[in-house]
């Protein structure tokens, strides 16, 4: 009662004419987060009511959303400051907050998909705040399809749980299963909703036309609404994992959407656009751990991405500077001394996280990939830091960096596994080594690009840009094309 007491005192006090009250609501959130942070420790501090139930899965996701809200209404203090409707966009972020934590904790099947439901119409109205603005209205109008539709889809499919079943609790739902002919159809309403709340390719376009949302806006929906894909696979687990094909879409969806989205990004000429693309890369990757049952990876990955992504669009003119920096290169070594440096550098790090996570399961299961990305991950940072300047102080502060990367996010990932219920990975199949083997053979391009013949290399380069430029481009209504259009 305390946690939502303090939200809830924040909205009613943006609904009156309280002066300041956008610097109280943004310290009654400040006081929440402490809330949940002490509560991930001390877990008597929240208690179960009002149709939440504070599992330290749950407490962990409300801190992570009082976090975010918290960092962006700080922001938008100053961002907003003498703007006309600043008190009506706190009360939006506030309502979003609120909405948030009641999906995040709910332990209720209605309650989980009406507070979705909620937050997605907040945000529709978010990202068109600037009404006198007709592509605003046009990117509002097509998250609202989007987001809202699939939010509608999952609160058809508690329904139809509860008309199959005669329960709404997710407790209930862990440990029965749907029966009968009804499965084949929840599940499917429950994916479909997941890939449209976390922008999966064909479910896209709303997060590519977003870019018309403020920058506080636009840190929230990445930080945390468009994550929410995840959340909604894992809560609903034991409805879609029912259907024999629902792991293999989502992988398939998923690695075809982080691969999209990786490449569109690369071929931006605006720094939210070229956010937007990473994220929907992001996405991706997160919802194909989904498919492949590595759960725990999957919500590391969604926070660790929430908090970098919401650093990236509050610090944008910092990300600019950054993006003219050529020792950010994403292309590999010239020298294969680097390589194999870099490689070794992989393969330790992998083996780093091993340690922490090695219980999630065998190099038989899907885990095995997980080792593999983290040591191309860790392998390619090695080499990036290190190709400016070979020497033997850079080369210790590469494999330094690289190694305190892979510990870092092995224990991040052995201390969401520590929270969760326990989900076995499943086995190793010929499509998850086919991914496997177009990731390693597509990293491998890109290291050694410059050792390509140059008529080989122009070609398949130019090819993939002129994809990448024309399928990355948002619908024509959603953009601002003349001054006069967004003039406030």
């Amino acid at each position: 009662m305390i946690l939502i007491g303090l939200l809830t005192f924040a909205l009613l006090g943006l609904l009156s004419p309280l002066p300041k009250a956008e610097r109280y609501s943004t310290t009654l959130t400040g006081l929440a987060l402490l809330i949940s942070l002490g509560a991930l420790f001390v877990p008597e501090l929240l208690r179960d009511g009002l149709g939440l139930v504070f599992s330290p899965t749950n407490t962990l996701l409300t801190a992570v959303v009082s976090f975010v809200s918290l960092a962006v209404q700080a922001y938008a203090l100053r961002h907003f400051g003498g703007h006309r409707n600043q008190r009506l966009m706190f009360r939006y972020l506030i309502g979003l907050t609120l909405s948030l934590v009641f999906f995040s904790a709910s332990g209720q099947l209605f309650l989980a998909a009406g507070s979705l439901l909620a937050s997605n119409l907040f945000l529709s109205r978010l990202i068109g705040f600037q009404l006198e603005w007709a592509a605003a209205r046009a990117s509002s109008r097509l998250a609202l399809l989007h987001l809202a539709g699939g939010a509608l889809l999952l609160l058809i499919a508690a329904g139809l749980i509860y008309y199959t079943e005669g329960h709404t609790s997710f407790e209930a739902l862990g440990s029965g299963t749907v029966s009968g002919g009804w499965a084949l159809l929840i599940g499917s309403l429950v994916v479909l909703s997941a890939l449209a709340q976390s922008a999966i390719w064909p479910f896209h376009r709303w997060l590519i036309g977003s870019a018309n949302a403020p920058t506080p806006v636009s840190a929230f929906m990445h930080a945390g609404l468009v994550n929410g894909g995840a959340v909604i696979l894992y809560k609903f687990y034991p409805v879609w994992s029912l259907l024999a094909w629902s792991p293999t879409l989502l992988v398939v969806l998923g690695g075809f959407t982080a691969i999209a989205g990786t490449t569109w990004m690369l071929v931006q000429s605006d720094v939210k656009r070229t956010l937007t693309c990473s994220t929907m890369g992001q996405m991706g990757f997160m919802i194909m751990q989904c498919g492949m049952g590595l759960f725990p990876a999957a919500i590391a990955h969604m926070i660790w991405h929430g908090f970098f992504k919401a650093s990236l669009f509050l610090s944008a003119g910092s990300t600019i500077k950054a993006a003219r920096n050529k020792s950010l290169s994403l292309y590999g070594p010239k020298a294969l001394p680097i390589f194999i440096f870099g490689l070794t550098m992989g393969g330790l790090g992998a083996f780093i996280f091993w340690m922490f996570t090695g219980s999630t399961g065998g190099l038989g299961s899907t885990y095995a990939l997980l080792l593999l990305f983290c040591g191309i991950t860790c392998a390619h940072a090695v080499m990036t830091i290190a190709e400016p300047s070979p020497t033997t102080g850079r080369l210790v502060l590469a494999a330094t960096l690289g190694l305190l990367g892979s510990t870092i996010y092995g224990l991040s990932v052995w201390a969401v596994e520590s929270q969760l219920a326990q989900l076995t990975a499943p086995a190793l199949n010929g499509l998850h080594m086919g991914i496997a083997g177009f990731f390693v053979l597509g990293w491998l391009l890109m290291v050694f690009r410059d050792y390509l013949p140059g008529t080989v290399n122009d070609s398949w380069i130019a090819r993939i840009y002129l994809w990448a430029l024309r399928a990355s481009q948002p619908m024509r209504t959603t953009l601002n094309l003349r001054r006069s259009a967004y003039r406030l």
